[in-house]
C-alpha cells in the first residue's frame, strides 16, 4: 500500500463491546507510528451481567465482515469478560470463528494479553480490574488454565460499563500498584483488563516505580497485531512491552 494512504503500514480492524470510548482512538494516536490506523466496529455491550455480555457477543461475526468490508489487515476484539464466560481455552475457538468470518487473521483479547504474559516469561501476577468478584474469578481460573498463576487481585465490583469511564485515569494506577504491592509473594508482573479505564500512561509509571513488567488490554492491542505483522518502531514512554517493537 503506497505510503500517506489509511494503514499503509498496518489497517487493524477493532470490535469494541461497547461505544469506542475516546480516550482508547486519542491514546492509540499517542503510541503507535505513522501509517497504522485503526477503523472500529461496536457490540451492544450495555453492562457486564452474564445475559448481556452473551447477547453482544452474537454480534462478533457480523462484526468481523462489516471490518473486512473496510480492507482490514487484521482484526483484533477486545474485552476479556466475554471470553472467560465460556470457560478454558475459548480465545481459540473463538479467534477461529472471527476468521472464518472474515477471511483475515484475527486476535482475541485473551490471545493477545497471553501472548504479551508469554513474551515476558510471566508466570505469577496482580490482577487489577474494574470488575465484580466473579469476572475476576473467571479471569483467574482462564490464566490458570494457561499455566499462569494469579497470586493477588483486587477489583472494584463495577457492573455498569458508563459508571466505569467516568472513573479518574488515577484510580487503575492505585488499584494495579496496592494489588502488586499488597501480594504476600512478589509476582513476576501486573494485569490491567477492561477497555473502559485507566490510560496506557499508567503502565511505564508502575513499571518504573515497582520494578516490574505490565501487561494491560491496551498495550498488548498495539503490540500484538504490531509484532505479528512485522510492524517495527521505536514507541518509548509506554512500557517495555511496546518499547520491544523496536
Amino acid at each position: 500500500m503506497a505510503e500517506g494512504t489509511i494503514g499503509w503500514r498496518l489497517h487493524i480492524g477493532l470490535i469494541f463491546p461497547t461505544p469506542v470510548p475516546p480516550r482508547l482512538v486519542r491514546e492509540f494516536y499517542e503510541v503507535v507510528p505513522d501509517g497504522v490506523d485503526l477503523t472500529t466496529v461496536s457490540l451492544t455491550v450495555r453492562h457486564l451481567g452474564d445475559d448481556d455480555i452473551g447477547d453482544a457477543a452474537a454480534g462478533i461475526e457480523q462484526a468481523c465482515k462489516q471490518l473486512a468490508a473496510f480492507d482490514v489487515d487484521l482484526i483484533y476484539l477486545l474485552g476479556i469478560p466475554p471470553i472467560v464466560l465460556q470457560g478454558p481455552g475459548f480465545h481459540r475457538t473463538l479467534d477461529d470463528r472471527m476468521a472464518q468470518a472474515s477471511g483475515l487473521p484475527c486476535i482475541s483479547d485473551a490471545t493477545g494479553v497471553l501472548d504479551a504474559m508469554r513474551y515476558f516469561e510471566l508466570k505469577t501476577l496482580a490482577l487489577a480490574t474494574p470488575f465484580e468478584p466473579v469476572i475476576n474469578e473467571r479471569i483467574k481460573a482462564y490464566l490458570k488454565s494457561e499455566g499462569i498463576d494469579v497470586i493477588a487481585m483486587n477489583g472494584l465490583g463495577m457492573r455498569r460499563n458508563a459508571d466505569i469511564r467516568k472513573l479518574p485515569i488515577s484510580v487503575e494506577y492505585d488499584l494495579a500498584r496496592k494489588t502488586f504491592l499488597e501480594s504476600a509473594q512478589r509476582p513476576d508482573g501486573i494485569y490491567i483488563a477492561c477497555g473502559s479505564w485507566g490510560s496506557i500512561h499508567n503502565v511505564a509509571l508502575l513499571e518504573q516505580e515497582l520494578g516490574t513488567k505490565v501487561v494491560s488490554w491496551m498495550n498488548a492491542f498495539i503490540w500484538c497485531p504490531m509484532r505479528r505483522r512485522g510492524v517495527r518502531a521505536t514507541i518509548e514512554g509506554f512500557g517495555s512491552l511496546l518499547r520491544s517493537l523496536a
